[in-house]
């Protein structure tokens, strides 16, 4: 009988060796073909389990780079498990994800080393384990002779249904919680995901003839899949490394890039350029937090098609949408309005609890039933026996079975008896003209639970004037789009705002600011 073939990763490469073999994933200026991307990934899995490294977990630290995507498939290839760690979680959550994943080899590159030798300090990982991505290996070993001593056959080393993937969230409400992915429910996801962006009308369609940059770093959703979903197409596919706006539009500019994936926080910083104008008739997928109106604008203005995605750590994919960019609300009056209405990916279900505010419970054949690093009565209240999850999140079914997304549930502001939306709030405050980030948080009352405070970083150079801001949200009390006691009690200007590892901003960081100084 013969051996039964699996959704395994090296199932992505196939289609595109034979048919485009020498497009191009690209690095800065240096470039390997599809072909010697998956013979190097090749070299590497032989190494490793020549190494004698055989079903373990291996951490990844680096920035977006090709020995980084390299080790994406080779490590899944030798039949062991990848890690790509959160770099930009405090260190004391960083070492706790690599003990609580229970790594044994980390592969890092230079920018990494302060982290690696407190690493090594700790007695974490044996010195032996630690390998150094780049051509000088100070000290420790290097990634380059994996890369340069074995064969280019393929001995897969796995089936379908093995981990391939560690994954953290990236803590914003406490500890970083970790999942596992199989090799088959990463590629049903993938699929799933690139199924919607391609064969469905919409913004932002992907093809094999676009150029990818997507701006999310590996260690969060390995890039929201992109480097797979690229693999799949053939598309040519574009890194940078660390985020840089300067860099990054001349990257653009310089391999023609077309389709690119990033947070709104990335997306504003690129549209504040004075060389901007690169970004002009970009596609552009675009998520992880709210999109405020007054972004959607600055897009507009340069031809950007924008499609929002929704999704989690815990549960890849879900939903992949477009935005309201243009509208009236009355005849005279033209606007911006970032509302998403996200389409479940196929495969998927959804159903919402009403009776806890909209709450989301979300099914999927790709997602994990637990989180493996904390005690199964925690994990039971996100993943319940019958196979849902709840992601934290709360909405509605539209008439025409999109999802709207209205707030993170523990983002609603509770007020009396009633929730106020902070994402509303925070879209509408977006649209004045000195606000560059805004977040809107629940303050302690011992009247009505929460009052919402709204925390606002201003544009270089501008002045925030809180009499006007109040009018502007009167005006859409007048017109039926908020309520009037929704409107924050206080205004707070701040000069840095808090962001995560992935550009979202922290809330958890300016509730702990207003509510534990008191």
């Amino acid at each position: 009988m013969s051996k039964e073939i699996g959704l395994t990763l090296d199932r992505l490469f196939y289609r595109t060796l034979m048919v485009n073999p020498d497009e191009k994933i690209i690095y800065k200026d240096t470039y390997l073909t599809y072909k010697d991307f998956f013979k190097n990934s090749v070299k590497i899995a032989n190494s490793l389990n020549e190494s004698g490294f055989k079903n373990i977990n291996i951490g990844i630290m680096d920035w977006n780079t090709i020995e980084y995507a390299e080790l994406l498939y080779a490590i899944p290839f030798s039949g062991n498990v990848a890690h790509p760690i959160n770099i930009r979680l405090p260190p004391e959550n960083l070492i706790k994800t690599i003990i609580e994943a229970k790594d044994s080899v980390i592969f890092f590159s230079k920018d990494m080393i302060p982290l690696i030798e407190k690493i090594k300090n700790l007695d974490i990982i044996p010195k032996k384990n630690l390998f150094y991505i780049g051509s000088e290996a100070n000290g420790y070993n290097n990634f380059l002779d994996l890369l340069n001593n074995s064969n280019e056959k393929l001995n897969l080393n796995i089936n379908e249904n093995d981990p391939i993937m560690i994954l953290f969230t990236s803590g914003t409400t406490g500890t970083p919680k970790g999942v596992k992915y199989t090799s088959r429910e990463m590629i049903l996801s993938i699929w799933s995901m690139l199924t919607q962006l391609s064969a469905f009308e919409g913004n932002s369609r992907l093809s094999s003839k676009d150029v990818v940059f997507s701006l999310i770093p590996f260690y969060h959703l390995i890039s929201w899949g992109s480097l797979y979903i690229s693999t799949l197409l053939g598309a040519k596919y574009v890194m940078d490394g660390k985020f840089d706006t300067e860099s990054i539009l001349n990257a653009i500019k310089d391999n023609k890039v077309t389709w690119m994936a990033m947070v709104p926080t990335m997306l504003y910083q690129l549209l504040s350029s004075k060389n901007a104008d690169i970004m002009n008739g970009m596609k552009i997928l675009i998520g992880g937090s709210v999109i405020p109106s007054g972004l959607v604008k600055m897009a507009m203005q340069h031809n950007i098609e924008l499609t929002s995605i929704y999704g989690f750590t815990d549960g890849l994919g879900a939903g992949i949408g477009t935005l309201k960019q243009k509208g009236s609300r009355t005849k005279e009056e033209e606007y911006y309005d970032s509302t998403a209405f996200f389409t479940p990916l196929p495969l998927t279900e959804y159903y919402f609890d009403e009776s806890k505010g909209g709450e989301i419970y979300f099914r999927a054949p790709w997602l994990p039933n637990e989180y493996f690093n904390l005690p199964k009565e925690e994990s039971d209240k996100a993943y319940t026996k019958d196979g849902w999850f709840l992601p934290g999140d709360a909405g509605s079914i539209e008439k025409d079975g999109k999802i709207k997304i209205i707030d993170r549930t523990k983002d609603l502001i509770k007020s009396g008896g009633e929730f106020i939306p902070s994402m509303k709030l925070e879209d509408l405050i977006s649209e004045l003209e000195s606000v560059e980030l805004v977040a809107v948080v629940g303050k302690n009352n011992p009247q009505w639970i929460e009052r919402p405070w709204a925390f606002v970083k201003l544009k270089k150079g501008k002045n925030f004037n809180e009499k006007d801001a109040r009018e502007h949200l009167e005006e859409y009390v007048k017109k039926g789009i908020i309520e009037k006691w929704w409107i924050p009690d206080k205004f707070i200007i701040i000069d840095d705002m808090p962001l995560t590892g992935t550009g979202k901003i922290d809330k958890k960081v300016l509730k702990d600011k207003i509510n534990n100084s008191e």
